[in-house]
């Protein structure tokens, strides 16, 4: 198995040492490693410098958004395999032998994800990712499709996938989970048990970054975007309109979490507007209760907008 390790690299001076460090250590398993900056305005890249020629360090002229990095990972890929690993993850030793293993017990497999421990605030959580998930082979298609996938680190994708399949999404900050099911619609998957990255949640998590500094029109754009893609790799009808069944159901909870990161940021517009869509597009309530709730809302934003004058 030839591999390339691909680092998309973003204003991560603080974390981005650990990362590599940890890459290198595994470095007799990859055939390559690549940090792609994307016109960090920090140190990040000046630090990856300093592991040339180990590391292959590249700068982007200009900043092509997450998804346009990761793409610009697969154009430099050159190897069978390529892994896209988040520039504040770790990868713990010995990780690859596990995807080298599975690779030689299923060689149909196109896609390898791991189980992955989680630190917050440099604490290392006991548990991992994916436990639902009971078996290291899954079939392409309508079995794949179930497979419950976690963090990009931890996730290995043939070259060949990515040429057939196309491009990440570029609109979309959730691009992985539709790329990963959009690959497991046509190849098969395999599953590794064993965790093989630290995936580190921080303040300046994309993910979590993009609750608060995005309205709250763009995140309901982007994740109505990202479901009805990733309902359309489902095989059949029934299994696309399980699929959107079982993400309106999810779908409070996500939102949910629009109004807990915006509330500690003392966005209390947005928090309001993330209710909102709670309230009146997923509660089922009826129908006056969301005329008042609409009332209410439009009041308090003016309110708002007053005292911030």
């Amino acid at each position: 198995m030839k591999l390339t390790v691909a680092i998309p690299s973003y204003n991560k001076e603080k974390y981005i040492s650990r990362c590599l460090d940890s890459i290198v250590a595994n470095k007799a398993d990859i055939e390559k490693i690549i940090l792609i900056d994307n016109c960090s305005a920090d140190k990040t890249f000046e630090i990856a410098n300093g592991y040339e020629p180990t590391i292959t360090c590249l700068q982007n002229s200009s900043n092509l958004g997450m998804s346009g990095n990761w793409n610009r990972c697969i154009d430099e890929c050159e190897t069978e395999w390529l892994m896209i690993f988040h520039a504040d993850d770790i990868m713990l030793p010995g990780a690859i032998a596990h995807y080298t293993k599975i690779i030689e017990s299923h060689p149909t497999i196109s896609l390898i994800h791991a189980n992955s421990f989680s630190m917050i605030e440099n604490n290392i959580a006991e548990k991992t990712f994916n436990e639902k998930n009971q078996k290291e082979f899954w079939t392409a298609g309508a079995d794949a499709l179930k497979c419950h996938y976690g963090v990009c680190s931890a996730v290995m994708v043939k070259k060949e996938a990515y040429t057939k399949l196309g491009y990440f999404i570029n609109k979309s900050l959730s691009s992985d989970a539709e790329m990963w099911s959009r690959v497991a619609g046509s190849y098969d998957v395999g599953f590794i048990k064993e965790p093989t990255v630290i995936y580190n949640v921080n303040e300046a998590s994309i993910g979590l970054h993009s609750l608060t500094t995005r309205s709250v029109k763009d995140i309901k754009e982007d994740w109505d975007i990202l479901n009805e893609q990733t309902a359309s790799h489902y095989p059949t009808e029934e299994g696309r309109k399980h699929f959107m069944d079982e993400a309106r159901k999810h779908a409070p909870g996500t939102y949910f979490n629009v109004v807990k990161a915006n509330l500690r940021a003392r966005n209390y517009i947005k928090a309001l507007q993330a209710t909102k869509i709670i309230v009146i597009d997923y509660s089922g309530l009826f129908p006056l209760l969301g005329i008042i709730f609409c009332i209410l809302v439009k009041n308090l934003v003016n309110l708002s907008k007053k005292l911030l004058k």
